[in-house]
């Protein structure tokens, strides 16, 4: 019986407001009819119901949208190229969603099993008054907490958590617009398997500290990164 060597190639791709709404289970099957159309070689598993060779990473929150979304996609042709692969996709996925780049990988672990941590961009509006220098002192209190907890949703229920540990950095920057001010979130968080922060819970539990109304006007992820050797990777840097 000959034995087919499989090929993985990593894809970076995006989602845009076209497709924000639609959940992951959806973007699977997007990309399952994508690939079909586009006649790639793509394995699949053994069994009754045979799936695609296919592992994306951090599943996105439906209504967010991404310049950093990542797949492993194993084929069975060792001779493809990472570049037709993708420009073969792309023909056939719909508006909003486009690979960025594609390189073929070595290592076996795929993408989702490596995930560490993300960051987003979060746009705020708030009727309450406030200045820059007041909200940085705010949120360096905040900040500073030794613990910060939270109600978090888990499989087992909803629990307290506390996720200090879990924010890795956050910034911000303040617009006043009329009535109300905008305030422009840049947080990096814990993300993954073992510890995972969502972006509005964040705000939810900053805002709560601050005391401030707040509504959050979009939430957009900038970067994911892959935990290797005790360093935050680009997924597409680890590729080798």
């Amino acid at each position: 019986m000959e034995v087919i060597k499989l090929t993985i190639i990593r894809v970076k791709f995006r989602r845009g407001d076209e497709v924000k709404f639609i959940s992951h289970l959806d973007l699977m099957k997007v990309f399952e009819r994508a690939i079909r159309r586009a006649r790639l070689p793509i394995a699949y598993s053994q069994g009754f119901n045979p799936h695609p060779g296919m592992v994306f990473g951090l599943p996105l929150g439906v209504g967010v949208t991404s310049e950093a979304e990542y797949g492993d996609f194993e084929i069975t042709d060792d001779e493809m190229s990472a570049q037709e692969f993708a420009d073969r996709l792309n023909l056939q996925l719909p508006k909003g969603v486009e690979v960025l780049a594609a390189k073929k990988k070595a290592s076996k672990q795929n993408i989702m099993a490596t995930i560490a941590a993300s960051e987003y961009i979060v746009i705020v509006g708030t009727p309450v008054e406030c200045n820059q220098k007041t909200l940085k002192v705010s949120i360096d209190k905040y900040l500073s907490q030794k613990e910060i907890v939270v109600k978090k949703r888990t499989k087992n229920g909803v629990k307290d958590t506390d996720i200090r540990d879990m924010i890795f950095d956050l910034n911000f920057e303040l617009q006043p617009c009329g009535d109300f001010n905008i305030i422009r979130f840049t947080a990096l968080v814990s993300a993954g398997s073992k510890a995972n922060l969502k972006p509005d819970l964040l705000i939810e539990s900053l805002c709560g500290y601050l005391g401030f109304e707040y509504e959050i006007d979009r939430i957009h992820r900038t970067k994911l990164f892959v935990r290797s050797q005790d360093q935050l990777l680009d997924p597409m840097e680890e590729v080798v």
